[in-house]
């Protein structure tokens, strides 16, 4: 089958959109670096027609109309990432299904395209931030391709002079089951504990990242930090300096960005309220 001719913005948008799975214009342009709104406009209404991409929009809705449209890979859009031979295959056949992911696959989508784009503008002189997502760290050619078992939805990267932080994001939503909650708390503690971003990575020197955990409401960053609390305590790694697990809730990612000061330590005992070994 032919593919349409793309310009070389537009392939990047493809690019983008392979990446970060959902965007909006906004965060298209943005990651772009491009300030014609009109412009972004024009690209993204010809690769609709052309089928390379996807929109969810509904014009007849007045609150949907105040809202940007969302983007995702569209058939021609998969195709034309077939034919550079660049992606995995695993990773393209998890694209043909983009139009029937639930609305909190959507939405944590858009959330760490909001992450990205903070930490593009935050990046300033010697205050570097880089970033990598799953569809990156899934390439086997990538340094993080290590991250997979783990599966953090975002790692990123702060070079401040000489000085190098590395964090691990973890975003749960509103309709992530407890059980899954627990076993992702846990999994971040065994990481930090196994040593692997040490061996597998210059980076940090012997510093393993610091871990994010976004909540989705107050009552929930509470449960996870008494459980993270509760885990570190059963494995003896209460006092162990490489347990650097902070908390905050969605909405403050949102409000202030993930680089804001909004991230809580794990809470001693006297600030807990309620029982630890809730289900």
């Amino acid at each position: 089958m032919t593919l349409p001719n793309l310009t070389t913005k537009q392939q990047e948008i493809i690019r983008l959109l392979y990446r970060h799975r959902f965007l909006d214009r906004t965060h298209i342009q943005a990651l772009l670096h491009h300030k014609d709104k009109r412009r972004i406009i024009a690209w993204l209404k010809d690769l609709r027609e052309k089928h390379v991409i996807e929109w969810i929009y509904d014009g007849h809705d007045f609150a949907a109309k105040t809202k940007p449209a969302i983007y995702c890979l569209g058939l021609n859009g998969i195709r034309f990432l077939r034919s550079l031979d660049e992606y995995p295959a695993e990773e393209l056949r998890k694209r043909y299904k983009e139009a029937t992911r639930q609305q909190s696959f959507i939405d944590r989508c858009l959330l760490l395209a909001d992450c990205c784009v903070t930490l593009k503008a935050k990046s300033v002189g010697d205050l570097q931030y880089s970033y990598v997502l799953e569809a990156d760290y899934a390439d086997p050619d990538s340094k993080y391709h290590f991250l997979c078992e783990l599966g953090p939805h975002l790692c990123f990267v702060k070079q401040d002079g000489d000085t190098t932080t590395n964090y691990l994001l973890e975003v749960f939503d509103a309709t992530t089951p407890r059980y899954m909650v627990k076993k992702r708390l846990s999994d971040y503690i065994d990481f930090l504990d196994s040593g692997d971003w040490e061996r597998e990575t210059d980076d940090g020197g012997d510093e393993p990242p610091i871990v994010l955990i976004a909540c989705p409401t107050v009552a929930e960053l509470a449960y996870c930090k008494r459980r993270t609390r509760k885990v570190l305590d059963d494995k003896d790694l209460l006092d162990d300096e490489r347990m650097r697990v902070r908390f905050a809730t969605t909405e403050k990612v949102k409000m202030l960005g993930v680089t804001g000061m909004i991230w809580e330590e794990v809470s001693a005992p006297e600030d807990d309220d309620g029982d630890e070994d809730e289900d």
